[in-house]
């Protein structure tokens, strides 16, 4: 009598040529939802890291590595390890790549191995990311060429996933095989006392600003700080930096332009923490703060304005960005401000200054809709159930 075949989970490889392997929303939220589901799961892309080289695999992930990618030509050039590497790995199901350059890679796999192929966008690449890449030059018939290499390789996987509309309609239409997956925060991340938001003995507001980049909205803020400090007591933002603060640039370049100021003061440099260590960190603030221009402002949806939720911290953030809004507005968990005004934005610091009340209310409101509708597991939910429909053999089956 035959002996009945071993099922078998569904196996998700997932493609990279330039996510870090502790990526906030590659590992630590779409991989970890693709285990906690039951898929086994392999990473084949570069060793690189943020700055957890030693927990970011707490999931039971198989890492194949390539080499680091050192600057934007290696990452070119890991495309051929990357596919390699990707080719070798047998009896997958499901390709998975978070950037343009490797989806097409799990595409070609995904129909040479009679696999399915995921494509997850998380940014508009032919806007003004582009810019960054042309060092500021808006060169239309590049940006053009890259929107249609984007858009002809979602055609060609069976899934295509992004952060939101606003990066998804430029590139594909087919509603039938895309999805929205915001970049919601897991639900752990609200485990434990919320924000102690205007804290009893507290003098001024705390305000989390996230990573500095003087272009992209910090110079803004500061600007900002500067007329807060002026006409009121006590402000102070936290501004995360890359690695040690005294060593990264971009901090250096706010230290600077907070000295011209007269506000050195008020800006306090945090080294960058795992996800893991964010919880505790936003629990000493009262404010997070949203601050991109509309050259990136208007269709964003980053990470931190879910973290916030998490926590109970009242937001500020531009009243141009339309998926914020849509957050914000029914929550009522916040102020929408126009962040390339620094008169605006210190009107806002000053309104919640002047009313801890207001503070702690918009920060309750926002945890409470967290809990409800904006974790990483009410979010992912569609994405799994996806997956489980194309291989419902495999479907109940759990590594």
């Amino acid at each position: 009598m035959d002996t009945p075949a071993t099922p078998v989970p569904i196996h998700v490889c997932i493609v990279t040529t330039a996510h870090p392997i502790d990526d906030v929303r590659v590992n630590n939220k779409i991989a970890h939802a693709f285990r906690s589901a039951g898929f086994r799961v392999t990473w084949v892309g570069p060793g690189n890291a943020f700055f957890d080289k030693e927990t970011y695999n707490r999931d039971g992930i198989v890492f194949i590595f390539a080499p680091p990618v050192k600057n934007r030509l290696t990452r070119l050039i890991s495309r051929s390890h990357v596919r390699k590497l990707a080719a070798a790995v047998p009896n997958v199901d499901v390709y998975y790549s978070p950037d343009p350059d490797s989806a097409p890679i799990s595409a070609a796999l995904a129909k040479k191995n009679h696999a399915k192929s995921i494509f997850d966008i998380h940014e508009i690449y032919h806007g003004a990311l582009l810019e960054r890449w042309l060092f500021g030059r808006r060169v239309e018939f590049i940006r053009e060429f890259v929107r249609k290499r984007i858009a002809k390789t979602c055609m060609q996987c069976d899934l295509v996933m992004g952060v939101s509309d606003a990066v998804l309609d430029p590139v594909f239409h087919d509603m039938s095989r895309r999805m929205v997956v915001r970049s919601c925060a897991p639900s752990w991340f609200a485990d434990g006392p919320a924000a102690d938001v205007c804290g009893e003995g507290r003098q001024g507001l705390k305000m989390m600003h996230g990573k500095g980049y003087m272009s992209y909205g910090t110079a803004m803020v500061l600007d900002a700080m500067e007329i807060v400090r002026k006409e009121a007591p006590g402000p102070k933002v936290v501004v995360m930096c890359s690695g040690d603060p005294d060593q990264d640039p971009t901090a250096q370049e706010v230290k600077a332009y907070a000295a011209s100021k007269g506000i050195v003061e008020s800006v306090i440099l945090h080294k960058g923490v795992p996800l893991q260590a964010m919880p505790d960190l936003l629990r000493s603030c009262d404010v997070g703060l949203i601050s991109y221009g509309r050259n990136l402002g208007v269709d964003i949806l980053p990470n931190r304005i879910f973290e916030y939720l998490a926590l109970g911290i009242p937001i500020i953030a531009p009243d141009y960005a339309v998926e914020i809004a849509r957050i914000v507005g029914p929550e009522q968990c916040g102020l929408l401000v126009d962040f390339e005004s620094p008169r605006a934005i210190a009107d806002a610091v000053k309104k919640l200054q002047e009313d801890p009340a207001l503070c702690r209310e918009m920060g309750r409101r926002g945890r409470e809709g967290f809990l409800a509708r904006h974790n990483l597991e009410v979010e992912v939910a569609p994405l799994l159930d996806r997956i489980r429909s194309w291989y419902p053999e495999k479907a109940e089956v759990r590594c």
